[in-house]
């Protein structure tokens, strides 16, 4: 059993599935549902982002537990360079080839659901009604769940599994992020024959970003610019240039002021230089924050314990799934799922986290009962 979910997981990461193009994973979990005599749905999420196609609802009858309906979640997406990805197991532990991203974030969490299908089907575990959610185009700004049909979920409860980190993390808070555009116009002129004529769009753009505090501003917060456009030829001063940033934080106030300092640094830019600034501002996820005592978390820690698993609640910097859940009225926490150095060619999967979170999950389900009423 052990050895069909490593190579299940292995058979994931060598699917290409960078974000929008995730048409081949839907359809291996399509297949994978009926081989297990689940009907899988695909709902028109890649039509509205312009994917491959859209997110996946499996539902899997209760068998041997009286409990309310229970949400599992992970995406079917990965980050870039992941295509053409050759994992490798060496001893412990699987990697990529050094040419690309793993893949475990979160085709560990995908292959664990798709594992606990194989093993409801096989009778391996008691359990209430399940519901499997599989998104496309999560590491876009968490697009593909936003077009969740929720009248196909039935669950209160959810648990994410898309956590970096060893087995045993459960992430109860993730912070709101909004997403800043700064516009900066000027005056194009020739470089080398008149300059004094124009004005300079990327001069007034790198005064502000230098007026602006990044990266960690404390505990709650961070901010940071990602990407800069503009200018057309080195001749020419360059009289539009647009730069893209982002603040996050746990405290909607620190995040205000964040994203109110940003602001006036563009500001004091424009005054500056004489560049024109305009600036965007769109959220692009609300936070949450689930109490430690809440019943949710009682239930994955109390699985935990049973199978002699150490267990760490913790906030996260990042956004998932869980935010667009939890903001849809299904309270959802975050499990880790053993990825390691997430988003990098570096990253890997220590093996044994991935049967520690079958079994972590398939612990929980036959404990869910516990949510009754909540």
């Amino acid at each position: 059993m052990a050895g069909r979910l490593l190579e299940t997981f292995l058979q994931l990461v060598r699917i290409d599935s960078e974000t929008f193009h995730e048409g081949e994973m839907v359809a291996r979990v399509v297949d994978r549902a009926a081989e297990c005599g689940f009907q899988a749905y695909v709902d028109n999420a890649g039509k509205a982002v312009g994917g491959e196609a859209g997110n996946v609802y499996v539902h899997i009858p209760a068998s041997g537990v009286e409990a309310p309906p229970l949400l599992f979640c992970a995406h079917l997406d990965t980050v870039t360079p992941g295509k053409g990805i050759d994992p490798v197991v060496d001893g412990d532990r699987v990697i990529s080839g050094g040419r690309t991203i793993l893949g475990a974030d979160c085709k560990a969490g995908v292959a664990v659901m798709l594992e606990l299908m194989c093993r409801a089907r096989e009778g391996e575990f008691r359990h209430g009604p399940l519901e499997l959610l599989f998104t496309i185009a999560e590491e876009k700004q968490l697009q593909g769940v936003r077009y969740l049909e929720r009248d196909k979920i039935n669950s209160r409860h959810a648990f994410v599994l898309d956590g970096s980190g060893g087995v045993g993390e459960i992430i109860n808070a993730s912070p709101t992020q909004d997403n800043l555009e700064f516009i900066f116009t000027g005056k194009a002129a020739h470089a080398g024959v008149e300059p004094e004529k124009g004005i300079n769009a990327i001069y007034g753009a790198c005064w502000a970003v230098s007026l602006m505090r990044l990266g960690r501003i404390d505990s709650e917060t961070t901010a940071n610019i990602g990407v800069i456009r503009g200018g057309r030829a080195v001749n020419i001063v360059p009289d539009r240039v647009v730069v893209e940033g982002e603040v996050r934080s746990l405290d909607l106030k620190k995040l205000d002021e964040q994203r109110k300092a940003m602001l006036r640094a563009a500001l004091e830019a424009e005054a500056a230089v004489g560049v024109g600034v305009e600036v965007k501002v769109e959220r692009a996820y609300d936070g949450f924050h689930i109490e430690p005592r809440d019943p949710l978390i009682k239930l994955a820690l109390e699985a935990g314990k049973s199978m002699g698993l150490k267990m760490e609640i913790r906030p996260s910097g990042g956004g998932s799934d869980a935010n667009f859940l939890n903001a849809a009225g299904i309270k959802a926490v975050v499990l880790s799922m053993g990825a390691r150095e997430a988003h990098t060619t570096h990253e890997y999967l220590v093996i044994r986290d991935l049967e520690r979170l079958l079994r972590l999950c398939m612990e929980i389900c036959e404990a869910a009962g516990r949510l009754r009423g909540r």
